[in-house]
């Protein structure tokens, strides 16, 4: 009997998981055919969008078409450059041959098409009298665009510049402030060990670099630093130094036995 229960309880289980499964797999059918559904129409957006271009493309071939001038080549060794002037590949253009001249100019090269090949001539080959006023009115537009987008280049590279030279500045700057910071911890530090070795106001004046009669040796040193040179004269009861200091206020320190007796400065 319990066996059987067990098996009643099992199949309930199953059958409600199997429920889940089923109402899953429907869930799972219903998002792709969204997903294929929304794909088919993103791939008709796609080719609606190619056509337009297409047709702006062509509507724009045909008014400068319509606005195009034949000419007949008058000079010798002309030619155009493709795509793009003075890169790329440069087609000779024979004297005598029909050239078709568009109204559109890259800086004082004028769109041109030679046997089906389109181009771009210099204006030394060709010449500009007898164009129709919309030549020289595109030329003019031309002639401003180049400027305008010269204007806008030099101006971002002088920008460029000038943020180059802020983080230059900055650099210098965080660096000075660096160094100003480690000069004056060290000059506390040495303060408070001279305060500490010879007491507060013998301490502030030897760390500001005075010297008086009476100091030792070491006390001049640690106020004057060591001497660029030391003359030193032997007497019979003791020993006289002079001490010379080629920077700085003081000259000549003479000591005697060790102590400062005498004191010439500069000036």
């Amino acid at each position: 009997m319990k066996n059987v229960l067990r098996f009643l309880i099992c199949n309930v289980f199953l059958l409600h998981a199997q429920a889940k499964l089923d109402s899953l797999d429907s869930l799972i059918e219903l998002n792709e055919t969204l997903v294929i559904d929304t794909a088919i129409k993103l791939d008709s957006l796609q080719n609606l969008v190619e056509d337009l271009q297409e047709s702006y493309a062509r509507e724009q071939f045909l008014l400068l078409e319509r606005e195009a001038v034949i000419r007949i080549n008058r000079a010798a060794f002309a030619g155009m450059w493709i795509n793009k002037p003075l890169t790329g590949q440069r087609k000779d253009i024979p004297q005598g041959a029909e050239v078709i001249f568009y109204p559109y100019y890259i800086q004082d090269f004028i769109r041109v098409s030679f046997h089906d090949t389109i181009g771009y001539m210099s204006s030394a080959f060709y010449d500009q009298v007898g164009l129709t006023p919309y030549f020289h009115e595109a030329r003019e537009r031309a002639l401003v665009r180049e400027k305008n987008d010269l204007n806008l280049e030099n101006e971002s590279d002088r920008f460029k510049r000038r943020a180059k030279e802020r983080i230059h500045e900055a650099k210098y700057l965080a660096k000075s402030i660096e160094d100003l910071t480690f000069a004056q911890k060290k000059e506390e530090y040495r303060k408070r060990i001279l305060m500490d070795k010879w007491g507060y106001e013998l301490g502030l004046k030897i760390k500001g670099g005075i010297v008086d009669i009476g100091f030792t040796e070491t006390m001049v040193e640690d106020a004057l630093g060591r001497p660029d040179s030391v003359n030193r004269t032997t007497y019979s009861y003791y020993v006289r130094e002079q001490w010379v200091y080629n920077e700085g206020n003081y000259r000549y320190i003479y000591l005697e036995e060790g102590i400062v007796t005498a004191i010439q400065t500069k000036g």
